[in-house]
């Protein structure tokens, strides 16, 4: 390895070091401290700093991500060892209860809540004049049958 790799190798590695301390910083610190304090401590302009401050957060949301599909997993394997439990003891209801929510933590199971949202005016005029027809036609029927009778 020559001189020129091993100096970008160790840039390299100074910027995921500052990316990474920029990260925990993220935290608790707001960004104008943020750039502040790489501008004094790294001597960089503003816009590099921001460029560290994004991949930063990159990070941050691919270790997220990462965490709640891990997260899931475990509560998953969490309801399974319940349900072989609950299988042992014969209690078909708590092991339908189970699926159901392992199924509502998969996504495969529907809301509780249904919003149901109609854009724009709803029109009942035709109904009830559709109504006062029908009603009306009845009661003609109605008529014409105690006349037949």
């Amino acid at each position: 390895m020559d001189e020129a790799e091993r100096k970008k190798k160790s840039d390299m590695l100074e910027v995921e070091k500052r990316i990474y301390q920029i990260g925990l910083m993220l935290r608790r610190k707001p960004v104008s401290f943020i750039i502040q304090y790489c501008a004094d401590t790294w001597k960089i302009e503003a816009r590099q700093a921001r460029n560290y401050i994004r991949k930063a957060k990159a990070d941050w949301k691919e270790y997220f991500e990462k965490l709640k599909g891990d997260g899931m997993a475990y509560h998953i394997a969490q309801m399974r060892d319940l349900k072989d439990i609950a299988f042992g003891e014969k209690d078909t209801r708590l092991v339908l209860d189970i699926t159901k929510e392992e199924a509502k933590l998969m996504g495969i199971y529907p809301s509780e809540k249904h919003d149901v949202k109609v854009e724009g005016e709803i029109k009942v005029t035709d109904a009830k004049r559709k109504l006062t027809s029908k009603i009306a036609s009845l009661a003609s029927r109605a008529g014409e049958d105690k006349i037949l009778k």
